[in-house]
């Protein structure tokens, strides 16, 4: 079967859109596409690592059934090189389950999925799926019925996410990105809360230059585009991205969410960050304030911001500095 295309891809996801689009404004209708492509491309990975190990305990002499109950062990999907980071996805959470037996009150069923994968995997998807409700009620009515959220299972069942479906590692990755511009541009202006351009955020990645072993700072992180192309810098000049730390902070638990799943899907598991104001609540380390070998922002310009508190005084003349390298 030929490999999944991103124009292929983004065309998908595109009538996914399609599905909700005249119902909602993009504001609001995001997080159900995020979520719905997030819970099937983590199920088609974990399929196919729980094929794997199957066959593994199987190859080795043991029964069918008792290599599915050792595939049932999370412990084995497990695993610290983050190309080869699987979720592990419980029962209810499992694709076979959603397409086979989700007919009615289909938003609760999806509800139960979403808190089911974060559950299992609370180490990095905590609270990812707190802003995402399939069951949304706006006037005392569900935002979709049962038959729109059909339609939308049945449009991702058509495309397997896997790794080896797609033409390059990274496709995922590009593809939600291509979701965090659409969303951003169908949201007009405000959409620059969540998403800068693509090449503005190349140039400034450029002019910091991060190198490998570095820690690099997002105060504003938004959907995570600075830190994702810091990573990819180092890799496009040949070096290791294996030891960058990367860290983010956004005061939006929807933003914060998307930011996390943008980096999942760009197997980067272990990026600290925080849902919480910058100016109010910066991350310390050690009691201080934590510093960093890069940092880049796209701040806000526009917010309101005051002066904080006796703890966190803030001098608003600073605050609009949007990249910059540790020089001592």
């Amino acid at each position: 079967m030929a490999k999944l295309t991103l124009p292929k891809l983004e065309r998908h996801l595109f009538a996914a859109a399609d599905i909700l689009r005249g119902k909602m404004d993009a504001s609001e209708y995001k997080e159900f596409i995020f979520g719905m492509l997030f819970l099937k491309r983590a199920a088609d990975v974990f399929d196919g690592r729980y094929q794997q190990i199957v066959k593994e305990f199987m190859d080795k002499g043991l029964s069918e059934e008792a290599a599915k109950e050792r595939a049932e062990n999370p412990n084995r999907y497990i695993a610290t090189d983050a190309e080869a980071y699987t979720l592990f996805v419980p029962p209810q959470s499992r694709w076979s389950t959603i397409v086979n037996t989700f007919h009615q009150q289909i938003g609760n069923k999806l509800n139960t999925a979403l808190h089911s994968l974060a559950d299992a995997n609370a180490a990095v998807l905590r609270d990812v799926f707190e802003h995402i409700d399939f069951n949304k009620q706006v006037g005392g009515k569900s935002t979709l019925s049962d038959l729109q959220l059909r339609q939308m299972i049945e449009h991702f069942d058509k495309r397997s996410l896997r790794n080896e479906d797609l033409e390059f590692p990274d496709l995922l990755g590009a593809a939600y990105e291509y979701l965090i511009y659409f969303f951003a541009d169908s949201a007009g202006k405000k959409g620059g809360e969540f998403y800068t351009p693509r090449g503005v955020v190349k140039l400034m990645v450029r002019i910091v230059n991060p190198q490998e072993r570095m820690e690099v700072y997002d105060p504003c992180v938004g959907s995570g585009g600075m830190l994702i192309l810091s990573k990819q810098h180092i890799e496009e000049h040949d070096g290791n991205s294996r030891d960058l730390r990367l860290y983010g902070q956004d005061n939006n638990g929807g933003v914060w969410a998307i930011c996390k799943m943008n980096l999942l899907l760009h197997g980067i598991p272990n990026a600290v960050l925080q849902n919480d104001d910058t100016l109010m609540v910066p991350i310390k380390d050690g009691g201080e304030l934590k510093h960093y070998d890069r940092i880049l922002s796209n701040p806000p310009f526009s917010q309101n911001y005051s002066r904080g508190n006796k703890d966190n005084p803030i001098d608003i003349s600073k605050i609009v500095i949007f990249c910059g390298k540790r020089t001592s």
